[in-house]
């Protein structure tokens, strides 16, 4: 766990994965097969569909996919986003695919690849160019350019990353904060109570659990302590993890809660909400507002 926290360096957000608190580093290749991309280390191999840029499948450590392969093969990573129009109606929402693939950079060291979205207004989706750049070296690295083409009253978008339930039970969100976690069978067989996302565990296969109240938010983080959160295997002794190195691409300040991660067990990386802070603070586009954002 130490030397994971220690990792923290850069800007952006990504995705680490480390076997007891080492991380390792070999030769980059990337592959494309079908419709699919391969990028392979050596040592990590990440799946993604082509040209949408989902993450399909993460192979480490003789585990063949750290996700859930119970979910639909593009449900496991995703981008996604939810806007309203100018007037605040109309509310949607959808994961942010990709569309042209293109190899970057291709080293021993490091292979960088580009799935480019251009907007066309026959598009049922938010006027955004979107760039989603994936590098895969010692780490899985997910970067997104996002470039505001039209009004857009409020908008909100995440990173989210299933893994697999029979593996990561124990939390971590920060030293202080860590825990062993029910599982998504226990939580489903629980009493819902005043919100969807509140739920009393009736029936849990593990005692400790029995009456405990499960709630997302309840592992909610201000910005300025959300440097990193994931899951830790206690059977193969693997983790994976978002790490935030900076939070300036961030909206609403350090003081900004957002979510983390919660039982699935899902991961999140927030980039814009309205979680905790309603619409006041939240992203508006007005007509003609150029903008544009790195992360």
């Amino acid at each position: 766990m130490e030397v994971v926290w220690k990792m923290l360096r850069g800007t952006g957000s990504l995705v680490l994965l480390s076997i007891n608190g080492s991380i390792l580093s070999s030769q980059s290749m990337c592959y494309i097969v079908s419709r699919q991309v391969e990028m392979n280390n050596g040592i990590l191999k990440v799946i993604l569909s082509r040209p949408y840029c989902n993450v399909r499948g993460i192979t480490y450590q003789g585990v063949e996919n750290l996700l859930d392969s119970s979910l639909d093969r593009d449900d496991r990573g995703y981008w996604d986003c939810s806007w309203e129009d100018v007037n605040g109606k109309n509310g949607k929402q959808t994961k942010i695919l990709g569309g042209e693939f293109q190899v970057i950079t291709q080293k021993n060291n490091q292979v960088e690849v580009s799935f480019k979205t251009t907007w066309k207004r026959s598009d049922p989706l938010p006027a955004l160019n979107v760039d989603k750049r994936v590098r895969n070296a010692e780490w899985l690295i997910r970067v997104i350019r996002i470039r505001h083409i039209r009004t857009i009253q409020r908008m909100a978008w995440h990173i989210s990353l299933g893994n697999q339930d029979c593996l990561f039970q124990y939390l971590a969100i920060s030293y202080s904060r860590q825990r062993l976690m029910p599982t998504s069978a226990v939580q489903a067989r629980g009493q819902s109570l005043a919100y969807p996302e509140a739920v009393m565990l009736e029936n849990p296969s593990n005692s400790k659990f029995k009456g405990e109240v499960d709630d997302k938010y309840q592992y909610s983080s201000e910005t300025k302590d959300d440097s990193l959160h994931g899951w830790i295997s206690l059977i193969k002794g693997i983790g994976i993890w978002i790490i935030t190195p900076s939070h300036e691409f961030r909206t609403a300040g350090p003081l900004k809660q957002d979510l983390t991660c919660h039982v699935g067990p899902t991961c999140l990386s927030m980039f814009i909400s309205k979680q905790y802070t309603g619409v006041p603070l939240n992203v508006t586009f007005e007509n003609g507002e150029p903008w544009f954002h790195l992360s």
